[in-house]
């Protein structure tokens, strides 16, 4: 073969390895990998537990809500309090793991004082919610013996102890190296980190946001702002361009590359996560409040088109569907019109009341639901009409993960371990149960893979010969 053969033929490799590059660098990959939840192309086993069909698993440095993400061969999610770790999928050990705490991100002059002022903040906490119980003791037996002169006293006394460990503790609360409050169900990581395929991104319930490389390198970490709802925080960073939008109790953007805020936006918290689309040409983020944000400049262009209390919306072309008892459909306008969009509601809809904690899913002209007590709906994304309602009976199991669709199947999940998975179509037909270690994140799917993470562990679940 001539010279020539070879320098074209090493030429077409270069070519080949650099558009495989771009392609990945291309692809932003975060919570429920595209936000939808869907994996039409997978082709996943269905049935597994503890010694059935589990490919490897891997003990994690702590527990976390946070799905985890797939980036070219490697997997990304979070521990408790605030760590990111990375692993090999194809054996699942861990390549890396990087902390994210106050002390990391400290000046000398705060690093000083965190140990102290936290330990400090930490007792009067302990001894601001004795008081609390305390309280609470004293107003249960009043309710029975309302002039029991003993219990007004103890009430009294209570609560006078409460206001001044209250004053006490104001100043160390103000301090942004403080950790805030958050329920032990949420903790400080459950928001799933997200990257485009050079660099990871990972926001915590501390309120640190930082970026990785994809060999563990950081290449900034900075404070943003703490969560200001007492339960904590959830809400999962997504990418848009050249920029990272965070929501705490605010909408932050920021310079992917650098950190450096480009602009903030108030709108209040939520659990749930904000979906990018585009709206006439227009880069927006529709949050699940109903807002619908420029990613430009954060200018608000719509608000209260609906509210989502805690899952997240999720988008088929310019519908965007909030499903939840009282949830609804809105079609989004072709333009942004003088710095305003209007939306058209579609419809309302009324599945089971209760607590949605997990986001729904849609398949072929269907959307799939599921509230915390376990009664699964499918809908009809056309009209909102509830086709059926089925309880799958997972007892005294809360329904934190999401909805999923891989390859044929629908995928419903507990957070005491059941998965259940359903055929979907207009009547409720289960195909199997799946049992193993509790969990609260959605499984994400790649070819014949499913991932799940658990509170101990995270599994890689295939068929295994």
């Amino acid at each position: 073969m001539s010279l020539a053969f070879h320098a074209r033929r090493i030429m077409l490799v270069t070519v080949l390895v650099v558009a495989a590059t771009s392609a990945l660098a291309s692809e932003t990959v975060g919570w429920r990998t595209d936000g939808t939840g869907r994996y039409p192309t997978a082709t996943p086993v269905l049935q597994w537990g503890p010694d059935q069909n589990v490919r490897w698993k891997t003990a994690l440095p702590g527990t976390g809500n946070a799905t985890p993400i797939l980036v070219g061969n490697r997997i990304f999610l979070c521990a408790e309090p605030s760590t990111l770790v990375c692993l090999e999928a194809t054996d699942g050990h861990i390549l890396w793991q990087k902390t994210n705490t106050y002390e990391d991100i400290a000046s000398p002059e705060d690093l000083a004082k965190i140990g102290p002022d936290q330990a400090k903040a930490k007792a009067l906490e302990g001894e601001f919610n004795k008081a609390s119980r305390e309280a609470n003791q004293a107003k249960a037996g009043l309710q029975s013996k309302p002039d029991d002169e003993a219990l007004k006293t103890k009430l009294a006394a209570a609560q006078a102890k409460q206001t001044a460990i209250g004053l006490e503790l104001e100043p160390y609360r103000k301090l942004w190296y403080i950790f805030p409050s958050r329920h032990d169900i949420n903790g400080y990581s459950s928001a799933t980190p997200v990257s485009d395929g050079h660099y990871v991104w990972v926001v915590f319930g501390t309120g640190i946001v930082a970026c990785y490389d994809l060999e563990g390198n950081r290449q900034w970490a900075k404070f943003i702002e703490k969560p200001t709802d007492m339960w904590g925080h959830s809400a999962s960073p997504v990418v848009v361009g050249d920029k990272l939008i965070v929501h705490i109790s605010q909408f932050t953007a920021l310079d992917k590359s650098t950190g450096a805020r480009l602009w903030q936006t108030r709108t209040g918290a939520s659990w749930g996560t904000h979906l990018p689309t585009v709206i006439g040409g227009t880069q927006v983020i529709v949050t699940p409040k109903g807002e619908i944000l420029r990613v430009d400049d954060g200018v608000v262009l719509a608000k209260g088109i609906a509210s989502l209390e805690y899952a997240s919306p999720i988008l088929d072309g310019r519908i965007a569907y909030f499903i939840e008892n009282g949830g609804k459909a809105v079609e989004l306008p072709e333009a942004v019109v003088e710095n305003k969009v209007v939306c058209r509601k579609l419809w309302n809809t009324q599945p089971k009341k209760d607590r949605y904690y997990a986001s729904p899913v849609l398949h072929e002209g269907l959307l799939y639901a599921v509230n915390q007590v376990g009664v699964f709906s499918c809908i009809d994304a056309a009209t909102g009409e509830v086709v059926y309602e089925q309880n799958l009976g997972l007892g005294k199991a809360v329904c934190y993960p999401s909805v999923t669709f891989a390859g044929s199947h629908l995928f419903v999940g507990g957070d005491n371990g059941t998965t259940v998975v359903v055929t979907p179509g207009r009547t409720y037909s289960e195909v199997c149960r799946n049992k193993i270690e509790p969990y609260r994140g959605s499984p994400i799917f790649d070819g014949d893979r499913l991932f799940l993470r658990g509170f101990q562990n995270l599994y890689c679940i295939g068929a295994v010969n």
